[in-house]
């Protein structure tokens, strides 16, 4: 009896022992892994660490650069109001030589119908001879087409007033849109 004792004690060491290392082995498995993850844990610290440096590098050049930018944006945006001032007053300037030009073709075509007029009282005024008679009758042509053509540019004038009117407006228009302050 005292064998089966000894031996079901040496067992028991036996299986004791097995767990012991057992534990001894999960123990070394849990340094490892503990070990292991404070290694990635470092890694990563060290890459969040690289990377943060590398934005701030990145965002102060960005701030370094931001004045010269906004100079370049400055003086591209002077350029282009010089530009479209000049533009601007290219077309005042247009539009007024036009408003001149219409009223003077206005006076010119006036003046011309009045001519036309007095040379036809003057020719119904006298009688001329036989001789003219083919002349009078040339003159009285080139005065029927001469009527055709002032009735053309007057068509032509009505024409160009429309068309100059239409451009004021749009002025107004453009003109208002610059002055409108931006929301």
């Amino acid at each position: 009896m005292d064998k089966r004792l000894l031996d079901q004690v040496q067992q028991a060491l036996q299986a004791q022992q097995d767990t012991i290392k057992r534990q001894e082995q999960m123990l070394e498995d849990q340094e490892r892994y503990m070990k292991q993850m404070l290694d990635k844990k470092d890694q990563d610290i060290a890459q969040l660490t690289a990377s943060l440096n590398t934005l701030a590098e990145t965002k102060t050049q960005e701030l370094e650069r931001l004045p010269t930018l906004f100079k370049q944006l400055q003086t591209s945006m002077t350029e282009q109001t010089n530009v479209f001032n000049g533009w601007m007053a290219h077309r005042k300037e247009h539009a007024t030589t036009q408003a001149t030009l219409i009223s003077e073709l206005l006076t010119l075509g006036d003046v011309q119908m009045q001519l036309v007029a007095q040379l036809k009282m003057y020719q119904s005024t006298i009688v001329p001879p036989d001789y003219l008679k083919s002349d009078t009758t040339q003159l009285e042509s080139k005065l029927s087409t001469l009527a055709i053509a002032q009735s053309k540019i007057e068509q032509s004038q009505a024409k160009i007033t429309e068309s100059q009117t239409a451009i004021q407006v749009e002025l107004k228009e453009l003109s208002k849109l610059l002055n409108k302050p931006d929301q």
